[in-house]
């Protein structure tokens, strides 16, 4: 166990300082200067070129990458270059806490739904409510999130007045002064989700109902909801599982295009705003924090997984 454990920490951190290097090198091939952006189209050459020689973007790529790197590992996170004397660290972990609460929020709601749906899906395969349920699902899964987020905003915000459209936090207010703020983004982050998982689920549902096993126990007279519940329903959560962990790593990644839209105030919104403003330094700290919830999320899947397949041996 204690093997394996240092095994995983190690391929991360490895995979994070590879990814590291990828992302400083695809910023440095980004069209546009660091410094003309941050003085403006009328600055003069010498104006930029000051402003380049202070922030060292004259030197050469491997020295900045390495400085920025030795930054990193004794915990400096640097300031923003577009907004000036704001510090990285406390701004990144602010968006990051407001995105890991909608995090939470989605998976409050899809995660409970898409395993009861599709755990019905399966036992009930063959009929019309397990057809039901994988069309839903199928329909869910097909909609993009900033289309169902609108579908949502005309519905919920404009026909039935009940929710606000835009998820800005006033200022001199929290995010748990202002839930109902989170609902819609939630939701609609949710759907695709939701059919996702719930597929999956019902399809695997289905498979372990049909297995061998499965039918040796229903021969011996264990009672139906027995069998499906003690037997069938651990096995088949085992993908669903999977398929959860990886997409609690893809919100952070995959919130980018709904925070957008509803303005919510979390780290896939300040992503958009820093590439706008080319602010480098923001840019490469987000997406390295966004790498390292998806790595740990993958991580602690695979324990999961062992922990419900004993199949499944981690010691080495």
């Amino acid at each position: 166990m204690l093997a394996y454990l240092l095994k995983r920490v190690g391929f991360i951190l490895i995979s994070l300082v590879v990814t590291s290097i990828i992302i400083f090198s695809l910023l440095e091939v980004m069209p546009g200067d660091v410094a003309k952006v941050m003085l403006g189209q009328h600055a003069t050459e010498e104006a930029v070129k000051s402003l380049r020689e202070e922030m060292g973007l004259n030197k050469p790529v491997h020295l900045r990458y390495l400085s920025w790197l030795n930054q990193i590992l004794h915990g400096d996170l640097g300031e923003s270059m577009y907004m000036e004397g704001v510090k990285i660290g406390p701004l990144v972990a602010r968006r990051a806490f407001n995105s890991a609460l909608l995090a939470l929020a989605c998976l409050v709601i899809f995660v409970p739904l898409s395993l009861i749906f599709g755990a019905i899906g399966g036992v009930t395969e063959g009929t019309w409510i397990s057809s039901f349920i994988s069309i839903s699902g199928l329909f869910a899964l097909s909609i993009p999130s900033f289309v169902s987020g609108i579908f949502l905003i005309f519905i919920f915000s404009l026909v039935f007045p009940i929710l606000p459209a835009s998820s800005n936090i006033p200022p001199g207010t929290t995010i748990f002064q202002n839930l109902e703020r989170v609902i819609l983004p939630a939701i609609s982050v949710s759907l695709i989700m939701f059919g996702y998982v719930a597929r999956m689920t019902q399809s695997s549902m289905g498979s372990v109902l049909r297995s061998d096993y499965i039918r040796t126990a229903r021969l011996k007279g264990i009672p139906g909801n027995y069998v499906i519940y003690k037997h069938a329903l651990k096995n088949a959560l085992l993908p669903a599982i999977t398929v959860v962990g990886m997409n609690i790593g893809w919100l952070f990644g995959g919130l980018i295009v709904v925070e957008s839209l509803f303005g919510y105030p979390g780290i896939g919104y300040l992503l958009v705003l820093a590439l706008r403003s080319r602010d480098i330094p923001l840019v490469e700290v987000i997406m390295l924090s966004i790498v390292s919830v998806y790595l740990v999320a993958n991580f602690l899947t695979d324990l999961s997984y062992s922990l419900l397949d004993p199949r499944v041996d981690i010691k080495g």
